[in-house]
C-alpha cells in the first residue's frame, strides 16, 4: 500500500501570524488547587462554533523534506476538513467526523473511508475525533483525572504529570492553553507536541504555530489568518476510479 506518511500525520496535526491579532501575554503563574486548575482548563477550551485558517506545513524525516499549504476548517465537535496543496497544486483533501475518517490523494489516486484505526496505524496512538480537535486548538488531548494529578507551579507555566492518561507530561500556559504535551504511544517513540506561539482571536487564545516530533520525524504547522464563528462549507467528493486503501 503506497501512502506518504506525511499525509496521514497532517490529519491529527494541522496549523505564523494571524492578520494583526494581538500576541498572547505570558503572565506569571499563581498557585491553584486541583479543582480550580481543572475548572480553568475547562473554561479556556475553545468556545466558538467554528474555526478556519490558511495553513502552512513542512515535514522532515531526515531523508525526505516536503512543504505545502492549504486550508483547515473545524465545525466544533462535528467536522474537521482540510485541503492541502503541494508545489502549488491541490493534492489532498480530508473530511473527518466523530464516526469516520475520509480522504483522497491525487498524487497516487487513492482514497480512504473508515474508522480512526488509520491514524492509530500511522502514529501508534489510538486517537478519536475529540483528541484531534483538542490537539489542533491548543487544548489537552484528553481530560485529565483530578485524582492522582500532580501540578507543579513554575514562574511562567504549570507542569502536569497525570496518571492513567494518554499524556505523560504537559506544560500549561498561565492563560490555560497547552505549551507542550508528551503523548504516550504503543510501538513508536512518544509524540511531543509543542505550541510555540499563541495569538488572541476574539478574546480566545489560539495556537498559531505547532511543532510535532516523533522519532526522526519533525512536522511544523502554521496557522495564518485565523477566523472563528463563521458559517462554513465543507466540500468533499472522492473522485471516480480512485483505489481504496486497505490497512
Amino acid at each position: 500500500m503506497k501512502k506518504p506518511l506525511y499525509i496521514f500525520i497532517t490529519f491529527s496535526l494541522l496549523l505564523s501570524g494571524c492578520k494583526s491579532y494581538q500576541k498572547s501575554t505570558y503572565t506569571a503563574t499563581k498557585h491553584l488547587s486541583k479543582n480550580k486548575f481543572i475548572k480553568q482548563l475547562d473554561e479556556h477550551q475553545f468556545k466558538e462554533q467554528s474555526f478556519e485558517s490558511r495553513i502552512g506545513i513542512s515535514y522532515d524525516d531526515g531523508q525526505k523534506r516536503i512543504s505545502g499549504n492549504g486550508r483547515l476548517k473545524i465545525l466544533k465537535d462535528s467536522i474537521i476538513w482540510g485541503s492541502l496543496n503541494f508545489l502549488g497544486i491541490p493534492m489532498v483533501k480530508f473530511y473527518i467526523t466523530p464516526q469516520k475518517v475520509q480522504y483522497y490523494n491525487k498524487i497516487n489516486q487513492t482514497y480512504y473511508q473508515g474508522d480512526f484505526k488509520l491514524i492509530e496505524h500511522e502514529l501508534g496512538v489510538d486517537l478519536n475525533f475529540n483528541n484531534l480537535q483538542n490537539l489542533l486548538l491548543g487544548d489537552l488531548l484528553v481530560v485529565v483525572p483530578k485524582r492522582n494529578l500532580k501540578i507543579e507551579t513554575k514562574k511562567k507555566f504549570y507542569i502536569l504529570n497525570p496518571k492513567n492518561s494518554y499524556i505523560k507530561m504537559a506544560q500549561i500556559a498561565p492563560f490555560f492553553k497547552v505549551l507542550s504535551q508528551n503523548i504516550k504511544v504503543t510501538k513508536q517513540p512518544p509524540i511531543l507536541v509543542t505550541y510555540t506561539d499563541y495569538k488572541l482571536v476574539k478574546k480566545e487564545n489560539l495556537p498559531s504555530k505547532i511543532q510535532i516530533e516523533t522519532g526522526q520525524k519533525l512536522i511544523k504547522i502554521n496557522y495564518k489568518n485565523i477566523e472563528t464563528g463563521k458559517d462554513l462549507h465543507f466540500p468533499f467528493q472522492i473522485p471516480n476510479n480512485y483505489q481504496l486503501l486497505r490497512l
